[in-house]
């Protein structure tokens, strides 16, 4: 897929430009966050909205700051170059162990995001078969006929929720694409309420213990063990369409580095995994990506116009069309820069670490916060305003490390990037090809609480066919 970013620092810096950071002991301490409540810290305006939270502080206090939330002590890193540091740092002393040991009990035992680096590469080799390139240029038929039978649905004018087709049509993609069509007629609509599931409980459980015995955690389970048994049931028959061997297979016929055979239930939690990945932030920055470009309705016709010429050069969608979908891929990347999905990058000090010349000490959660990051005025020239104009030619951000970290990067980047945003465009060039469309109410907020923060909902699009 095109990308206007730029690689991360590391990669961007000669060897000979990048500096050391001093040792913990000569590292300058981190300034607090005036205020916080007893226990609770300043966890009310913090969750309210991280973005303002952090924004506000940083612009006090300096790049590098810290606060606490219910107890936990918490350092923010706010800067291209902290943010490619976080990013790239090793495992060893920024670690996700806080966040992916609480994933044991969202996707199973064995899911493989936070495990030594031989392991990772393994869970990277054996999801290859449905992300590398010849699969992906196979997902695009999928996914257009996908869509198009999704809004055949829909008559010649009325309205629809844009974050549940979001949620639908993605979880469509994610299914069939993924997994396979049988195991993606299998599911049918249920998906996304199953996955909503194990995402609310992941989401209390970065403060509250995941084995407390609660409602959250109980549906947690439930949903887990159903989809547990569906994959186990349908996956190892089903491939998506244009792939040699399917996922389910891939995985239990690939020895881990240590010899050994994953088991059906290990196969299923990685499985899991991926459907988790492929739909959650894909579907809410899916929203996003439309309700941002309806609410500013002038670039609507540029959008349109680009897929309307393409379309009259190759009738039938292609990879190579996608890419060369140049403004909807602006519409994708404005929509990460101004509402990321994720309210967080988190990492934990594994010992006393010194980043930028700052010293985190051991066990403060660090934080690179993409809602603040991306809206930093000495990277994007008048942060708050939606322009496609700043990607397009000289991209204002080239040259600058890690402008936007919505997706991640450094030594993690999201393994799903590219299916998410070929499965974004294949959606809007869908509906904008087939609809005039427009917000019933153009006032659209983000939910107030949760991992991934999507629309609130309703969020109702009045839409009219343009074709008969």
């Amino acid at each position: 897929m095109n990308d206007d970013r730029p690689p991360d620092a590391a990669q961007q810096r000669p060897a000979h430009e990048q500096q050391p950071d001093p040792a913990p002991d000569t590292a300058r301490e981190l300034p607090a966050v005036p205020g916080g409540l007893p226990l609770i810290g300043h966890a009310v305006p913090f969750l309210r909205d991280p973005g303002a939270f952090l924004l506000r502080h940083h612009a006090a206090l300096g790049e590098a700051l810290t606060f606490s939330v219910l107890g936990i002590d918490v350092a923010s890193l706010c800067s291209p170059q902290l943010n490619a540091a976080v990013l790239g740092h090793d495992d060893t002393e920024l670690t996700r162990r806080y966040t992916h040991t609480r994933l044991d009990l969202v996707f199973g035992e064995g899911h493989v995001l936070d495990d030594p680096p031989e392991l990772i590469a393994w869970h990277r080799r054996v999801a290859r078969p449905v992300l590398r390139r010849e699969a992906m240029a196979q997902h695009v038929t999928t996914m257009y006929e996908l869509a198009e039978r999704y809004t055949a649905r829909w008559g010649p004018r009325g309205e629809a929720d844009l974050v549940t087709t979001a949620r639908e049509v993605t979880a469509l993609f994610a299914t069939h694409c993924l997994v396979g069509p049988r195991f993606g007629r299998a599911m049918g609509s249920s998906l996304p309420a199953l996955l909503d599931r194990l995402e609310s409980a992941f989401h209390v459980s970065l403060a509250i213990s995941p084995r407390a015995p609660l409602p959250v955690h109980r549906r947690r389970d439930r949903a887990r063990d159903t989809l547990t048994r569906a994959i186990k049931d349908i996956a190892p028959t089903d491939r998506p369409a244009g792939v040699d061997r399917g996922l389910f297979e891939t995985i239990t016929g690939t020895p881990r580095p240590d010899g050994t055979a994953p088991d059906p239930n290990t196969a299923a939690a990685i499985v899991i995994s991926l459907l988790f990945g492929g739909y959650a932030t894909t579907a809410a920055q899916a929203a996003w990506t439309g309700a941002l470009l309806l609410q500013h309705p002038r670039w609507v016709p540029v959008v349109r116009a680009e897929q309307d010429a393409l379309f009259a050069q190759e009738a039938a969608p292609t990879l190579h069309l996608l890419t060369r979908m140049e403004r909807l891929g602006h519409c994708l990347m404005e929509a990460e820069r101004l509402r990321p999905s994720a309210r967080g990058i988190l990492r934990t000090a594994a010992r006393d670490v010194t980043i930028g010349g700052h010293l985190v000490p051991r066990g403060h959660m660090v934080i690179v916060s993409p809602a603040a990051s991306h809206r930093l005025p000495q990277v994007f020239r008048d942060p708050d305003r939606y322009d496609l104009d700043r990607y397009a030619g000289r991209a204002e951000h080239r040259g600058t490390p890690s402008p936007l970290i919505g997706f991640g990067g450094g030594h993690h980047p999201c393994l799903g990037m590219s299916f998410a945003q070929q499965a974004m465009k294949v959606l809007w060039s869908v509906l904008l090809r087939d609809f005039d469309l427009e917000l019933a109410d153009p006032d659209v907020r983000p939910v107030r609480l949760g991992l991934i923060t999507p629309p609130r909902r309703p969020c109702l699009l009045r839409y009219r066919r343009r074709k008969p």
